[in-house]
């Protein structure tokens, strides 16, 4: 973890994360593969997040999902992950994490601060706690994951350092 900004009301970390990309029909075999190797089972529905203390879960779309590791692993472990989940021919699973970039953000003036970079809707009432959304940050695809105190932005990580840059412009303004 790496401290980019902390000032009052606001903190931004840049964090090193193991993702795991995994497309599938869904269904009972799915769950049931997932669930032995994480103690989770998948969001059923679009956009929405399950976690534990080891593991972040959310429902990208209608047939992927996004496993982000919150403790770090060995990568043979995430290796040996994706190989179990590959040895059923309706799953693919695929390493996500050294092209993507993460930055939590937290504080009550978080939104008040990325509302500077995105259009997309903060509050709560659109935007509910514990679901993700892909929406542009700075002219930039992104997702987000609303962790109901914090934020959880991954993008690709050819953007890390422009998007660690337009974030501190937001705090700068």
């Amino acid at each position: 973890m790496k401290e980019i900004f902390s000032i009052r009301g606001l903190d931004i970390f840049q964090k090193n994360f193991q993702q795991v990309v995994l497309r599938s029909k869904g269904g009972d075999k799915f769950n049931e593969i997932v669930n032995k190797e994480t103690s989770l089972l998948p969001p059923s529905s679009n956009l929405a997040i399950t976690n534990n203390e080891n593991f972040l879960f959310a429902k990208q779309s209608f047939d992927q999902w996004n496993l982000f590791y919150l403790k770090e692993k060995k990568h043979e472990e995430v290796l040996k992950f994706i190989s179990t989940v590959n040895s059923d021919e309706e799953i693919l699973a695929s390493d996500y994490s050294y092209g993507q970039v993460y930055f939590e953000i937290s504080g009550e003036k978080r939104n008040y601060y990325l509302n500077k970079l995105t259009h997309f809707d903060l509050r709560e009432k659109k935007f509910p706690v514990f679901t993700m959304a892909q929406t542009l940050i700075a002219k930039i695809d992104c997702s987000v994951y609303n962790l109901k105190d914090k934020y959880l932005i991954t993008c690709n990580s050819s953007f890390e350092e422009y998007f660690r840059e337009r974030l501190l412009d937001s705090v700068n303004v």
